[in-house]
């Protein structure tokens, strides 16, 4: 009898150690469950931040101004660029124009300064620059994107507009309160 009683005993404690060891087990993979599950959204975080970062850096509107317009108006857009010195006239500080215009963004005035659309009929073949010291940067958008884009099909206009409204809306983000 005692035999059967210490088999009884070896059995139970094996019993037990089978079942302490599932309950470990289980409790380790619910932990690693429950990590992945954590670990999830803090890589949708990271990835989430990644892109805004993306999209910061092809903020197209201020790569317009840096590679157009800055050498002039500045990288700041206060009118103090490194070409600035050597115009007749100083060009404006586009960071109050806002200011300047009882608090409202002149989106439309500007666009036509920016196409070439304030200039009079005709003007535009006075020169690279028209009869203004600043380019006429509707004109070269289009000959550039006709370089670009060669004989694939594309809308010239649209791609013109959508430089200058990009471009407008950088301007109107670096406004002065």
């Amino acid at each position: 009898m005692p035999i059967h009683r210490n088999t009884s005993r070896r059995a139970q404690a094996t019993k037990t150690a089978i079942y302490v060891a599932t309950l470990t087990i289980g409790a380790a993979l619910a932990a690693l469950g429950s990590l992945a599950a954590h670990a999830q959204p803090r890589d949708d975080m990271r990835e989430q931040r990644r892109d805004q970062q993306r999209l910061q850096a092809q903020d197209f509107g201020q790569r317009e101004f840096n590679a157009n317009c800055a050498a002039c108006h500045g990288m700041d857009a206060k009118g103090r660029g490194p070409v600035a010195g050597f115009l007749t006239k100083n060009p404006p500080d586009l960071t109050t124009v806002a200011k300047r215009n009882g608090g409202v963004f002149p989106m439309d005035r500007l666009y036509r300064v920016v196409d070439g659309g304030d200039l009079p009929e005709g003007a535009q073949s006075a020169g690279p620059h028209g009869n203004r010291e600043m380019p006429i940067w509707g004109r070269d958008y289009r000959v550039r994107d006709a370089e670009y884009f060669g004989d694939a099909p594309y809308n010239p206009d649209a791609m013109v507009r959508g430089r200058i409204l990009a471009l407008l809306e950088y301007l109107n983000r670096v406004q002065v309160k």
